[in-house]
């Protein structure tokens, strides 16, 4: 499962005059035929929204971007060996002013009060992020953006509301991306929620990545490299 900002949308490999596919997702598909291992990613704020938001979601309750290649909408629940899931995909571009719409910025990256609505108020024990929850608070470097107050305030906003699906549906463990920062933290006793934020895909894979042992609901370090 990949943590956002999969970069859906960006390039389009033409097939015929009038049909082009995801670059990255063809590639991405290739990569799940070659391996026999499936992919699935929530959103990040980087994604065409607009061409996203054109496929549609199957009888799975997911996207299928390119063969074995699976969007998971915001507020989609599902099992793995008895461990339940909940995708909470989306977060906000502090550089939104640098960018052009629709072209490098998607309003519908943000979060909204629909998606947490569409998340529910059912317990979960793993609840996939892009975005950090607002209780983790932030190292003393990472306090403001260097973008601007409106930056701040919309970051602000957006943690605020994965904060809210964090003490309603209380997930033991909480996984997300977006600030490529490896660090671990556990929020307040009463929550009993770990939160797990990764580095990003230039970093050593034993930073990047984790894996989550289903049966027994914890983590297994992967190696640090360098």
């Amino acid at each position: 499962m990949q943590l956002g900002d999969f970069g859906f949308g960006w390039q389009w490999l033409p097939l015929t005059d009038t049909l082009a596919v995801c670059k990255f997702s063809a590639i991405a598909s290739m990569l799940v035929e070659k391996t026999g291992i499936g992919l699935r990613f929530i959103d990040g704020n980087h994604e065409n929204f607009d061409k996203l938001s054109l496929l549609p979601v199957g009888e799975t309750g997911m996207r299928e971007v390119a063969p074995g290649v699976f969007h998971l909408p915001r507020g989609m629940r599902f099992e793995i060996d008895g461990a339940s899931f909940l995708a909470l995909g989306g977060a906000t571009s502090l550089d939104r002013l640098a960018r052009t719409p629709s072209v490098s910025w998607w309003e519908a990256e943000a979060i909204t009060t629909r998606d947490v609505e569409a998340c529910g108020s059912e317990t979960v024990d793993v609840l996939l992020t892009h975005d950090m929850p607002l209780q983790c608070g932030l190292r003393s470097d990472r306090a403001q953006s260097g973008f601007g107050i409106k930056a701040d305030m919309d970051w602000y906003l957006n943690r605020l509301r994965v904060a809210e699906v964090v003490e309603t549906v209380r997930p033991k463990w909480v996984f997300h991306g977006h600030l490529h920062h490896r660090y671990e933290r556990d929020l307040r006793p009463e929550l009993a929620t770990t939160v797990l934020g990764l580095a990003s895909d230039k970093s050593p894979l034993g930073l990047s990545s984790v894996v989550f042992d289903t049966q027994v609901q914890t983590i297994h370090l992967t190696e640090v490299e360098g």
